[in-house]
């Protein structure tokens, strides 16, 4: 019975390590998505001159995933019967999406900083302020790159020694 409940331990503790890991994984995909979202939204105002509606609703046609129902519900809220301007939109969206996307503050704060310019000011300012948002996400793209490759097998490896140790001084 103790052997059972102590590699039960390990095994919990190196699941949780496991998981940790997988979170900087997906933290990094989702970063990723929406640079490519902003990136495609640069194009559809920009070039294809579409309404803010219209374009991300092209864009959640592409992408996958997370970032996708974030797109498809900044549309939903856009298109509402409560009449919402594109930057109540959006921070709807985002409220709606903190538990679906795997993102730290900072991240959030360049969506939310990028929310305030949506569809308030005109083209050439909307473009600007995704541009920044583009740049801002790449930073925090490549700062999440450098942490998951030096921490990725840390916390896996951590989770191991972390219930090993649970189980030496709790048997």
């Amino acid at each position: 019975m103790k052997l059972a409940g102590a590699l039960l331990i390990i095994l919990t503790s190196t699941a949780a390590g496991w998981l940790w890991g997988l979170m900087l994984r997906k933290r990094r995909r989702n970063l990723a998505d929406l640079r490519r979202l902003l990136q495609w939204l640069e194009t559809e105002i920009g070039y294809n001159l579409f309404p803010l509606r219209e374009a991300f609703f092209r864009i959640s046609q592409r992408l996958q995933g997370e970032v996708s129902f974030f797109a498809t519900t900044f549309v939903r809220f856009l298109d509402g019967p409560e009449g919402l301007t594109a930057g109540e939109a959006w921070q709807k969206a985002i409220q709606s999406c903190r538990e679906k996307l795997v993102l730290a503050d900072p991240d959030w704060m360049i969506l939310e900083d990028l929310g305030c310019n949506l569809g308030t000011t005109d083209r050439e300012h909307q473009l600007k302020a995704v541009r920044e948002g583009i740049e801002r996400i790449k930073i925090q793209e490549t700062s999440v790159e450098e942490q998951a490759v030096k921490n990725e097998k840390l916390y896996r490896y951590l989770g191991m020694a972390a219930g090993t140790l649970v189980v030496l001084l709790f048997y």
